[in-house]
């Protein structure tokens, strides 16, 4: 097989278990050990933790575009993933008393995470199709963990300024996606 050769698809789009898909759910799964860890005052293993769901988070990029094994399932699971992890460290940690994380952060990102979830399967109920991250909800992703990670070693004046930083990045892709989702199912509408 020569060197050059194009890699093809080695699995079809609806497939389910793929090591992608993997890497997903298991980020998810990671939010308990995360909060135990976090109940506990456990920094270095929830600074672990937190470090190996980002990890997990690019493993499963990775994986996808590597194995060509990018499907649906996995265009959905990934910030499925993502917000199931996010929302509950960042609950955990703004209902903590000795931290001092803005829960309206809590109720942003909740809010934001609903209204492009339910753009989403607007669009595809009226699309069948399904959109994988842009980069500024990827960058958001990332700014987001940053923030989270600062505050669970309090560093909170520096965590903060982040975190602000991660609700602009947010506040940017949630309009695209909005924006994305809404005008897809229009036109698809026509």
């Amino acid at each position: 097989m020569p060197d050059n050769q194009e890699k093809t698809r080695i699995t079809h789009p609806t497939r389910i278990a793929t090591l992608a898909n993997f890497f997903s759910v298991l980020r998810a799964f990671l939010t308990l050990p995360i909060v135990y860890s976090l109940a506990n005052d456990w920094i270095g293993w929830t600074v672990t933790l937190v470090l190996f769901a980002i990890v997990t988070d690019w493993l499963d990029g990775y994986f996808a575009r590597r194995a060509h094994e990018v499907s649906d399932l996995g265009k959905f699971l990934d910030p499925v993933a993502d917000s199931i992890a996010i929302a509950g460290v960042v609950l955990f940690i703004s209902l903590d008393e000795t931290r001092s994380f803005p829960f309206w952060f809590f109720i942003f990102y909740m809010l934001r995470q609903l209204t492009i979830t339910l753009s989403g399967v607007y669009m595809l109920n009226h699309t069948h199709v399904v959109h994988g991250s842009n980069i500024v909800g990827k960058w958001t992703v990332g700014i987001t963990a940053l923030a989270i990670l600062l505050y669970i070693v309090r560093e909170e004046e520096t965590g903060f300024i982040i975190l602000v930083i991660a609700t602009a990045l947010a506040t940017i892709s949630w309009i695209q996606y909005i924006i994305r989702n809404l005008s897809e199912t229009n036109s698809a509408s026509y």
